[in-house]
């Protein structure tokens, strides 16, 4: 049953008009009485409805989202489940607004950020930091101006963020080394392909990937490739080397569909163990094709929806009870479940 005002007032023998005023932070009531009212709707389970103080304020909620280009795949799939939950709640006058600013190199997505906190029109922020560091300061730099940030898979966690809803990537570093021994405990020299910059994210996957070898002292060599995006790295004879003389390549960076293409096309032989992250087209194909053994799906969607959802709660509902971090569970995927991950229409034929 939907508690009201009148059923509070009755139970604590005042007027509705009064209990009225609490709820909606009125003045003309005592601390005394503020405090009874709230403990009793408390105990009562009483819930304001913000759609019908929407309609009689009219007030919008209005959130950024600021968003990376790359890789599209994700973020596309991001930006739409946004859109779709924020739906949800446009009766109550909540409105995203998404932004996708391109985050290498990192200074772009900081300096758009800094512009945003110094000229702010927004409710709230919600971001994808590119690394953590830098944005330590802008993101408390933005909080005590008294603007409400959020962080969305990649975190800041030393900064004063409210909550952060995304990947642990330790763990997911860590469960790649694992799927890999598990496919092929014969292995002697592993490959991880990483971005080029030292980001909190890919310090995370590579620490987690090595440290799950050295704690079950399982004895290999494991070589490190960073790239800023592959194409750099095309037709160079050093990486052919590397990846035709190596028994497995974790994939940590956004570029495991074109990683598996080169090596459909160049490297031939072989029986190499090859785990990336996520689904897109390109992944999807080359799992059917046996080049990817394996990924590990960070559920976009979920991070989206569940971001959208505290949001409007802090906001709109006034909800401080969220926890400061949401971590998305990690869904191992292969050949034989990749289907049930599809987010377009029809994988492509090559």
């Amino acid at each position: 049953m939907k508690v009201t005002a009148k059923m509070i007032a009755e139970e604590l023998g005042i007027s509705t008009a009064t209990v009225d005023r609490v709820l909606n932070n009125r003045k003309g009531v005592s601390e005394k009485t503020i405090r009874r009212v709230k403990a009793k709707a408390k105990e009562m389970g009483y819930r304001p409805n913000t759609a019908a103080k929407f309609l009689a304020t009219q007030k919008r909620t209005e959130v950024a989202f600021i968003l990376p280009v790359f890789p599209e795949y994700f973020w596309d799939e991001i930006e739409a489940e946004i859109k779709s939950a924020a739906e949800l709640y446009k009766d109550f006058g909540f409105v995203a607004h998404i932004q996708r600013v391109h985050a290498i190199p990192n200074k772009n997505l900081l300096d758009y950020f800094k512009k945003i906190i110094k000229n702010n029109p927004y409710d709230a922020l919600v971001i994808a930091p590119h690394d953590s560091t830098p944005f330590i300061d802008v993101i408390n730099e933005g909080i005590n101006k008294g603007i409400p940030i959020f962080t969305i898979n990649n975190d800041v966690p030393e900064s004063k963020r409210i909550f952060y809803v995304g990947g642990d990537y330790y763990s997911a570093g860590y469960l790649a080394a694992e799927i890999i021994y598990l496919f092929s405990k014969k292995l002697k020299d592993v490959v991880i392909i990483r971005d080029e910059d030292n980001t909190f994210q890919m310090t995370n996957k590579e620490k987690g990937f090595r440290e799950y070898f050295h704690k079950n002292r399982i004895n290999v060599n494991i070589h490190t490739v960073c790239t800023n995006g592959w194409d750099s790295q095309l037709g160079g004879d050093k990486i052919i080397r590397t990846l035709s003389s190596t028994d497995a390549i974790y994939v940590a960076s956004g570029i495991l569909g074109e990683v598996a293409e080169y090596i459909d096309e160049h490297i031939h032989g072989g029986d190499r163990i090859v785990v990336g992250h996520d689904m897109s087209k390109e992944i999807y194909f080359y799992l059917q094709k046996n080049i990817i053994n394996s990924i590990i799906c960070q559920d976009p969607a979920s991070q989206a929806f569940l971001t959208v959802k505290n949001v409007f709660e802090y906001l709109v509902l006034g909800e401080r009870h969220i926890n400061s971090e949401t971590i998305i569970k990690l869904e191992i995927v292969t050949k034989a479940n990749a289907k049930y991950y599809i987010n377009f229409e029809k994988p492509p034929k090559k």
